[in-house]
């Protein structure tokens, strides 16, 4: 029988062994820090070393087909739930119960007495609507995670986009201000949503949209969700450039949108600015009251706006247009924290733009004409 590659491994590793143990005993090394990479004090031949990256090359791809076959399995499952409501709201259940039930050897009646227990919740539409979008954003972070080149990045760029906006009009949807400028959730059954536990259901989280179960879902990481768990995912979604909290936009445009755009169209980076500030100001007019709004707006829209034009600056797009602006904002914000740093920057900057001094005049000479 052929040596599986494993075993081949192994068996070139013992002989490198071997070749060890007959050299000059040296003197032993103090151990190596935790996440340090140890090099051993041994000499292999040319052969040798050949014949191990072969036998690396072989585990690399079957550990890379375990990977993809276990991202493929999630992915078709997901996208399959995504059909309607109650497909996401069947397969969350379906989680839950693998994860919190099955993994730990828990009677089927204690699966069956918690869903009874929390049946009002399953069947609020805020709830069901909450686990369509987690899902529709796991699909793009399975798919993100093999992409290598920020030009093939196009068509997820594009869904990102999408995404947002439709997860922004359904914190909308739930919220609503009254006469007084109170804001609150639009109906009762809205709370039923902020009863569940973090990992599927979320609670109900503080700050930002803090009144809607829904924006409150939407701002855990896809990563701790019960289809993450129960899939076996969260250790296999490693993608640095993604941000894995559906509601976060400032972190979506920083991680994926404007470095696609910097790359590919760097032209329209301005736009996708103000695309990310409307965004954030949309999310956050639906979630607080007109007065926690204005104050918002007032200390977070001149921060977003120096910003962009900070970000357009060094990244030499209409430099003179990002300066103007940044005066602007300097001479409209006197009172703003920021006002004093800002001034500053802007002095360091006008520092560096401005032409050299001219040199002196030369005087004459005494006696000359």
């Amino acid at each position: 029988m052929k040596p599986q590659p494993i075993l081949s491994l192994l068996f070139a590793l013992l002989a490198v062994s071997a070749v060890a143990q007959e050299e000059p005993r040296q003197r032993p090394r103090p151990p190596a820090t935790p996440g340090e990479l140890t090099v051993p004090e041994v000499s292999l031949t040319p052969a040798q070393v050949d014949h191990i990256l072969k036998e690396l090359e072989k585990v690399e791809t079957q550990i890379g087909q375990g990977r993809g076959s276990i991202l493929s399995a999630a992915l078709a499952k997901f996208r399959s739930a995504m059909s309607s409501e109650s497909a996401a709201v069947s397969l969350y259940l379906e989680c839950y119960k693998l994860e919190n039930f099955d993994r730990k050897d828990l009677k089927q009646a204690d699966f069956m007495e918690w869903r009874d227990r929390n049946e009002a919740r399953f069947k609020d539409e805020n709830f069901s609507k909450g686990l369509l979008l987690q899902l529709e954003y796991l699909v793009l972070t399975i798919q993100a995670q093999n992409v290598k080149e920020q030009k093939d990045m196009g068509g997820l760029v594009s869904a990102l986009q999408a995404f947002m906006a439709k997860a922004i009009t359904e914190v909308q949807a739930t919220m609503k201000h009254t006469a007084s400028g109170a804001v609150e959730p639009k109906d009762a059954g809205t709370k039923g949503a902020a009863q569940g536990r973090r990992g599927g259901g979320g609670g109900q989280g503080q700050g930002l949209g803090g009144g809607s179960p829904l924006a409150a879902m939407l701002r855990q990481p896809v990563k701790g969700t019960d289809f993450c768990r129960a899939y076996l995912l969260d250790d296999h979604l490693t993608r640095r450039e993604w941000e894995y909290s559906p509601l976060n936009i400032g972190g979506i445009y920083d991680a994926v949108i404007f470095p696609y755009y910097a790359s590919e169209k760097p032209t329209e980076l301005a736009a996708q600015w103000d695309a990310r500030i409307n965004a954030e100001m949309a999310l956050n007019k639906a979630s607080r009251s007109e007065t926690e709004f204005t104050l918002y707006y007032q200390e977070t829209n001149p921060r977003l706006l120096w910003a962009k034009n900070n970000y357009l600056l060094a990244a030499n797009i209409n430099a003179l247009n990002a300066l103007a602006d940044m005066l602007k904002i300097i001479q409209a914000n006197p009172n703003h924290a920021d006002a004093a740093n800002w001034l500053g920057q802007f002095k360091a900057i006008m520092e560096k733009v401005a032409p050299p001094a001219p040199p002196p005049p030369v005087e004459n000479p005494i006696g000359s004409p």
